[in-house]
């Protein structure tokens, strides 16, 4: 699945918004360090299905 340059960019603002260092993030996501800073970096866009849904649910989780 690919990560979409809107998400990147909302994946940052939450992370921003919520003041958290990026291994914080990751550790909130589920995702591995290293991949959740490649993905911000954008040296990352391609991901597995479930890393994707880690993200996505991620960042659905202050819209409930």
């Amino acid at each position: 699945m690919i990560v979409s340059n809107e998400m990147m960019l909302s994946l940052r603002l939450k992370r921003g918004k919520l003041n958290i260092t990026k291994k914080e993030a990751a550790h909130q996501t589920g995702v591995s360090p290293k991949t959740f800073q490649e993905i911000l970096d954008g040296k990352r866009t391609e991901v597995q299905k479930r890393t994707f849904d880690k993200l996505n649910n991620w960042l659905q989780e202050d819209k409930k």
